[in-house]
């Protein structure tokens, strides 16, 4: 009889509707406060990235096999820039602040199972290696202080968080 030596697991988890229940970088923008030289409300942006990401999708056609796909990826980046470019012309994190990020995090809603999943890792500590987030949004320390709500800081400073960093004010 043979013994077998289990391998750690490296668990990799996206953010956004993997381990939250919906998209959460609207709580990340500042809210919508209607004063005299704010920038637009976050709904302006995000129809704004829908419009020209849709204006790609038809300019580049249709993306029905695996190649295609990646010259898709490899197209999008002039896109992608545009919508970037549209945030900071209206500064919309301009004077965004670590207090802000931290406090908007409390209204994350976890995807049902998430907390079920971590319960069972931590059973099974000695069998997980790593386990890390990847994202997109605009918040590694959104996403730290909303797991940390969840599970606790100790075993939540165990995660790789890789996100993007807004320009957070001093202030």
């Amino acid at each position: 009889m043979t013994s077998t030596t289990r391998q750690p697991l490296w668990i990799f988890a996206d953010w956004d509707e993997t381990i939250t229940s919906k998209d959460t970088l609207y709580l990340i923008a500042p809210p919508d406060d209607n004063k005299p030289n704010s920038s637009p409300p976050f709904s302006f942006f995000s129809e704004y990235y829908m419009s020209i990401t849709r204006d790609f999708d038809t300019w580049f056609g249709p993306r029905d096999t695996l190649a295609r796909q990646f010259e898709y990826l490899d197209e999008l980046g002039p896109a992608e820039k545009e919508s970037i470019r549209k945030i900071e012309e209206f500064g919309l994190f301009k004077n965004i602040r670590i207090e802000d990020i931290k406090e908007r995090s409390k209204d994350v809603t976890f995807r049902p199972g998430w907390e079920e999943f971590i319960g069972l890792v931590k059973k099974k500590e000695d069998l997980v290696r790593f386990i890390a987030v990847l994202s997109v949004n605009w918040s590694g320390v959104f996403i730290r202080t909303a797991l940390e709500r969840s599970l606790g800081s100790e075993f939540v400073e165990t995660f790789e968080i890789r996100a993007n960093v807004p320009p957070y004010s001093s202030e």
